[in-house]
Parts: structure tokens; C-alpha cells; sequence
């Protein structure tokens, strides 16, 4: 009972979308046995019994804030940059995904059965001494080991949670460690929700059900301690927060895809992604948001912005060539970013390959911080 069959482990990878929630990681000559979640998520069999992605609808709180467990695929997504009152610098991200293995109820009188698995990503940056520590968990939800509620709204993998502790929902507590590595903050909510795409229907293709309902926190205050071995760094800054579920939400000759978020000086937080084709070129349904200072927002679309890579690098450990250097253009509000990570090597490497770490955004009058997600390279 303690481990997972390959089958229950292929079936919760295959419609993982990391991303910001998620991702398209993809196979390389390197590694042939690494999973192709493109390819997965583009995957119809087996789905026809659950909900899919069809049209706007409401997003209301704190229901769906919890999980949907009629939809196939769910995860809640945060990533942050952090300093210490010295200005040392770290990078974090902790991330739980939703898995439904069948649509049929669950029947008998054994806590041990479900038809829900978990998988949680955790993982540090430490931008000074240059080292990229990650970390991956999977569980199955019995027995209170894995879950998220609404209200108060949780999620949790074993002792990697989220946790709400105030009424509203805007104040949250994160836990998580591994190792001798751990992190343990305090989030508050500093600005509205940004429902991206139409009012929270955020189209991924052009396919029935390729969608997602998708909805931002775009800057959590955050404060509270990393710990690196024997060594505590009291730390603040501010984290990126997406709510994402689906059940298709790719077409066909889907490659992957570039995400990035910013939290820039002036106030402003930028959500930028292009969804990319077995050629390489966008498939036409890139999307973003600007979240301005005042919390009002603008929604995006993939003409209104330009997203170039500028150079590449190659992972030692998986063979993999990734564009780490970017040119950002959003002329209509004025933006023109160079995006650089913090440090090359943020790549994780459990049952499937990504890239996801810390970058800075520089450009015409204004800079920042961020998170870089790539996938499918």
C-alpha cells in the first residue's frame, strides 16, 4: 500500500498542466523514458465522463478557491522572490496538482480508497551560493495524507501545506521541508483577483473543452524564514498565486509552453505566456494580464505582446537546450523586458524534466522580479 503502481503514477503525470499551473514536459533523446505531458494533455480517451471547459462562468469565493473534482486536472501554484534585511536573495516555489483517476464514486467502506492523487513540487533557490534545490511528492487522497478544502481553504501533501487563517481568505500560512531544506511564510493578499481570459475562461486552443478556468493573486506579501541546513534567513518579498482546472485543455500539435510572472518596482504585475507547436512557432492562443497598481487589470492577448528568446542554455544533468535569456514587448503599456535568471541551473529533474526558477526583468524605466516556466524543450 505504500507505493504507487506505474500505471496510477503515468495517469497523474499525463494531464498535469504546470502552470502558471503546469506544463508540457517532453521527451529528449537523452532520456526516452521521460513522460511527454503535451502529448498526454492532448489525450481525449478516457475523459467523455467528466466536466470540461466550455464557455465563461461565474468564479465565485471561497467555493472555488477548493477543488473541482469533476474536472480531470486542478492545481494551485506559487512561486515567490524573497530577501533578506541584508538583501540576500532566494527564489521558492511550492505547488500541489490535482490528479482524478476515474469518474465512478467511490464505493466500499476502506478509508484507503480514492479516486484523487496529489503531486506537490517544492523547491529553493539560493541566487548567492548559486544552488538550485527540488523536490517532488505524490500521494494518493485517504486518510487525510493529501486534500484541499474551500473553506477554510487548504491544500496539503503531507506536511507541505497552505493553510487560510483569517475569515476572508487573504491571509495565509505556507509550510514545507525537505531534507535540510525548508520554508515557512506568511502570505496576505495585497490586491484582487485577476480572472484571466474572459472572466476567468482562459482558451488554450481551439478544440472543444481546450480551455481552463483560471484565476490569479497576482502579489502576496510575504514574509517569514528559509532554512538551509543549519543556517535561518528571515525573509520578505512577494509571491505569484494561479488556480487552474480543466480537463483537455490541449489540441493537438501542442509542444509546450513559455510562462512568465513579475512583480515589477512601480507596481504593476505582468502574466505573460506563449503556447508553442511541434514547429516551434506560437499556436495563436498565447494570453497574459497586467494587474496595474491600483489592482484593476488588463487582460492580454498573443497579439498584444512579443515574446523572444535571446540565448540558450544546455542542462548538464538532462540534455536539455533551454532559451533562458528573453525580450518581453507589450508596446501598448510601455513595456520593453530583458528577462535573465537569477542563476542558470533551475531545472527540475524527478519523473519528468521542466524548467522553472527566479529571473529579473529589467527595461525602460522599470525592473523586477519573477518566475520562468518552460516546458516541452
Amino acid at each position: 500500500m505504500k507505493r504507487l503502481s506505474i500505471i496510477a503514477i503515468h495517469m497523474l503525470v499525463s494531464v498535469l498542466l504546470l502552470m502558471p499551473v503546469l506544463c508540457f514536459w517532453g521527451c529528449t533523446p537523452e532520456d526516452s523514458d521521460r513522460i511527454d505531458i503535451a502529448q498526454a494533455l492532448s489525450e481525449t480517451r478516457g475523459t467523455d465522463c467528466f466536466d470540461r471547459v466550455m464557455s465563461p462562468r461565474p468564479l465565485t469565493f471561497p467555493e472555488d478557491a477548493g477543488p473541482h473534482d469533476t474536472f480531470r486536472t486542478e492545481w494551485w501554484y506559487y512561486t515567490g522572490n524573497l530577501t533578506t534585511d541584508t538583501g540576500r536573495h532566494f527564489g521558492y516555489q511550492l505547488t500541489f496538482f490535482r490528479q482524478a483517476l476515474s469518474c465512478d464514486p467511490v464505493t466500499g467502506t476502506s478509508q484507503w480508497r480514492t479516486r484523487q492523487l496529489y503531486l506537490a513540487h517544492f523547491a529553493i533557490t539560493d541566487t548567492r551560493n548559486r544552488q538550485f534545490h527540488s523536490f517532488s511528492r505524490m500521494n494518493r487522497q485517504s486518510l487525510n495524507i493529501a486534500g484541499t478544502r474551500s473553506d477554510p481553504f487548504t491544500v496539503w501533501l503531507d506536511d507541505w501545506q497552505v493553510q487560510q487563517i483569517d475569515t476572508t481568505g487573504s491571509n495565509l500560512v505556507m509550510e514545507a521541508a525537505a531534507s535540510d531544506i525548508s520554508l515557512s511564510f506568511t502570505l496576505v493578499q495585497t490586491k484582487p483577483p485577476i480572472f484571466q481570459g474572459d472572466r476567468g475562461f482562459s482558451p488554450k486552443g481551439p478544440g472543444k473543452g481546450n480551455a481552463s478556468y483560471y484565476y490569479s493573486l497576482p502579489r502576496l506579501l510575504t514574509h517569514g524564514t528559509i532554512a538551509i541546513g543549519e543556517d535561518r534567513f528571515q525573509v520578505e518579498g512577494h509571491s505569484w498565486f494561479d488556480h487552474e482546472w480543466s480537463t483537455t485543455v490541449l489540441g493537438e500539435d501542442i509542444q509546450g509552453w513559455d510562462w512568465f510572472s513579475a512583480h515589477m518596482e512601480d507596481g504593476r504585475d505582468l502574466m505573460v505566456c506563449r503556447i508553442r507547436k511541434a514547429d516551434g512557432t506560437p499556436n495563436g492562443f498565447g494570453f497574459g494580464s497586467i494587474s496595474l497598481s491600483d489592482g484593476t487589470y488588463v487582460i492580454l492577448s498573443e497579439t498584444d505582446m512579443t515574446l523572444t528568446p535571446e540565448s540558450f542554455w544546455k542542462s548538464p544533468d538532462t540534455g536539455i537546450r533551454y532559451p533562458l535569456r528573453w525580450r518581453i514587448q507589450i508596446p501598448d503599456h510601455d513595456l520593453d523586458l530583458h528577462v535573465t535568471p537569477v542563476i542558470d541551473h533551475q531545472e527540475h529533474t524527478h519523473a519528468f524534466a521542466y524548467w522553472e526558477g527566479a529571473m529579473r526583468f529589467t527595461g525602460n524605466n522599470v525592473q523586477g522580479l519573477g518566475y520562468l516556466e518552460m516546458t516541452g524543450y
